[in-house]
């Protein structure tokens, strides 16, 4: 009787076991479907600076190009960088995470849930190492959308009531731009304009003056550049060289030299004007000038009488 009991006892525990641990591979199966594979999977740690989570939580899924990569480990709050999120992802994942890859908050499904995205980077940035940091950000949502959309609503109305306002002006010729184009003495001035431009091309046209030749005529054209060409390569020789020319340019010497030379001259002048010296009795008297006038006829007729009759004047004897 013992026996069958112990038995009996020893049945029901068998199969308790196997309930239970049927119980427990059906409850990890539902809770770790998929996914059991990862429990064996080496980690590493990434940190990402994010302003605003909105309401991301722990265990969040972190993914990568639309693959699921890692989970969120953990989140606290910077003075600086406003959240650090820390990221569990798997190792060889590592490689295709850029130093310039950026960590967004994005929301899944109808629901609103969270998780985070993180972009591949540039292929010239090194790859992010374990227990480093990347950049984050935080995706737009609709009531972001819907406040940016209001504050440019209300900056339109605004402009709009200006521009009602602006227009009312115009149609009551008030301002400078009213009276602009309410005033059709503004139409007739620009159209005189245009007829008297219009003549004055026409003119030009039938006209062979210098004007037209200059616009028209190739050889002015290259005379006139030829003709820089050569003052251009003449002001080069100036300031490159140093001759006398330049020298007249630059040296401050003959300035003075000039200055005092004017000076004394100018003296000179004053001094024959108030009749001092020969040089003014020469210029100013008369009599002076008429006894010279004498004195160089009889010069040349006695020069004329001498080439004539040389024998008068000159007598040679050897003896």
């Amino acid at each position: 009787m013992f026996d069958t009991k112990k038995e009996l006892m020893w049945s029901k525990l068998k199969v308790g076991l196997v309930v239970t641990i049927a119980f427990l591979v059906l409850l990890v199966t539902v809770f770790f479907a998929g996914g059991i594979e990862s429990l064996f999977t080496q980690k590493a740690e990434i940190r990402a600076s994010i302003l605003d989570v909105r309401g991301l939580r722990i265990g969040s899924p972190v993914w990568i190009s639309g693959i699921e990569i890692g989970t969120v480990k953990g989140m606290k709050l910077h003075p600086q960088y406003g959240t650090m999120v820390s990221m569990a992802v798997r190792q060889d994942t590592l490689q295709y995470i850029r130093k310039d890859s950026k960590a967004t908050v994005q929301t899944m499904g109808l629901l609103g849930d969270k998780y985070i995205e993180i972009t591949h980077g540039s292929n010239d940035a090194l790859p992010v190492r374990s227990g480093e940091m990347i950049e984050g950000a935080v995706q737009l949502e609709m009531k972001d959308l819907v406040s940016e959309g209001s504050a440019s609503m209300e900056k339109i109305t605004e402009f709009l009531v200006k521009l009602d306002k602006f227009l009312q002006k115009v149609e009551a010729g008030e301002g400078t731009t009213g009276r602009l184009i309410s005033d059709p003495s503004l139409y007739n001035n620009l159209n005189n304009a245009a007829q008297s431009l219009g003549r004055i091309v026409k003119e030009f046209d039938e006209s062979k003056g210098s004007l037209r030749m200059l616009m028209k005529d190739d050889k002015l054209y290259t005379s006139l550049t030829s003709t820089a060409t050569s003052l251009d390569e003449l002001t080069k020789k100036m300031n490159q060289g140093s001759g006398s020319f330049r020298k007249l340019v630059e040296d401050p010497a003959l300035y003075d030299n000039l200055v005092a030379t004017s000076k004394k001259l100018n003296s000179i002048v004053e001094k024959v004007d108030s009749g001092d010296g020969a040089a003014a009795l020469l210029l100013n008297d008369k009599t002076v000038a008429k006894d010279l006038r004498e004195i160089v006829a009889e010069l040349k007729s006695m020069t004329k009488e001498m080439k004539e009759n040389p024998r008068r004047y000159f007598k040679f004897s050897v003896f």
